[in-house]
């Protein structure tokens, strides 16, 4: 979800949005984070790390609902604008997915290694 929110940007930044003052390096910005946060994920899967792509993900999707509102460094969205339902729908959905997983993850700590060996050890 997370590479998807990056391609997202990344094709929205080529495809013309390069060219708005402000918003269009930050959209180059959000597709480098959402490539980034994805690889951390998958080599680094821990409460930390869904955390910060939670808060990247927030942050993004804050950002787009700002634009389409009141405007956003002089730019308003609109929401017929390509991909801006899709964005919509991927980021609310990646949002609430890391939190679960997180919340989920932290319901249910893992033995640290000592336990995991001790208890081994002591099986019949």
């Amino acid at each position: 979800m997370l590479a998807w929110i990056g391609y997202i940007h990344l094709h929205l930044w080529q495809e013309g949005y390069s060219q708005i003052p402000t918003n269009g390096p930050l959209f180059l910005l959000d597709a480098v984070g959402g490539f980034i946060l994805a690889c951390v994920l998958l080599a680094w899967p821990r409460p930390l790390a869904r955390l910060l792509a939670a808060g990247y993900t927030a942050s993004t999707l804050g950002a787009l609902i700002i634009s389409l509102t009141v405007g956003l460094f002089g730019f308003r969205e609109s929401i017929s604008a390509s991909y801006v339902v899709q964005s919509l729908t991927v980021e609310t959905i990646t949002v609430i997915a890391l939190i679960g997983w997180t919340a989920l993850a932290a319901s249910h700590p893992q033995p640290t290694t000592r336990a995991r060996h001790r208890s081994l050890s002591e099986a019949p």
